[in-house]
């Protein structure tokens, strides 16, 4: 089954509290997505292989395919999450926000 970015975003909401898009804009949790696209190019660059188009370094829209394996988009939703609170300081949980993030980079690990 392939993902949308789209779906990635929408299962980071689900920790975050968020499925009503009333705390975090679309926007917002797209640019951490691919903050963590770019971070996955650079730490494991062979995820990349199967899907030449995702080598170019570019912002993508809600509506593409999610550009890697997808065994880890549960991780990449980890680090919107992550991301997400911790500039979230009014509801934010440092604690949580940081082990969201070392979920994803431990995911990259695998």
């Amino acid at each position: 089954m392939r993902y949308t970015i789209q779906q990635v975003i929408d299962h980071a909401r689900i920790p975050l509290q968020d499925k009503q898009k009333v705390r975090y804009s679309d926007e917002d949790l797209l640019q951490y997505h691919n903050d963590a696209v770019e971070m996955a190019l650079k730490l494991r660059p062979d995820l990349f292989l199967s899907n030449w188009r995702a080598l170019e370094i570019r912002d993508q829209t809600l509506e593409e395919d999610f550009p890697l394996p997808q065994l880890y988009r549960s991780y990449v939703a980890d680090y919107i999450a992550g991301r997400a609170e911790l500039v979230d300081d009014e509801y934010s949980e440092n604690n949580r926000a940081m082990m969201l993030i070392q979920s994803f980079l431990l995911g990259l690990k695998t």
